[in-house]
């Protein structure tokens, strides 16, 4: 893949769980979908946030998709107290 891919579909949810949600891309030029699921691992100063392909996808070459998932998770999350000023 050379090019970025096409964003098709984001659905992430922040609660006081953490974040879950899923992206979805299209892998260009072609028409097929992938999925990216993200989840909040942990609890307190354990927490973290995994970005991964969905379950049962043996496909190779996912770093782009998974990249891109992280550039939009780090766009659209909210503040942290910590940030607040």
């Amino acid at each position: 893949m050379t090019r970025r891919p096409d964003l098709f579909l984001l659905n992430v949810a922040y609660d006081v769980t953490g974040v879950h949600g899923h992206v979805f891309f299209r892998d260009p030029p072609s028409t097929v979908l992938r999925q990216v699921i993200i989840r909040t691992t942990g609890t307190g100063t354990g927490t973290g946030t995994i970005c991964e392909p969905a379950h049962g996808d043996t496909r190779t070459g996912w770093e782009p998709f998974l990249e891109e998932t992280r550039w939009l998770f780090a766009l659209t999350r909210p503040d942290t107290p910590e940030e607040h000023s």
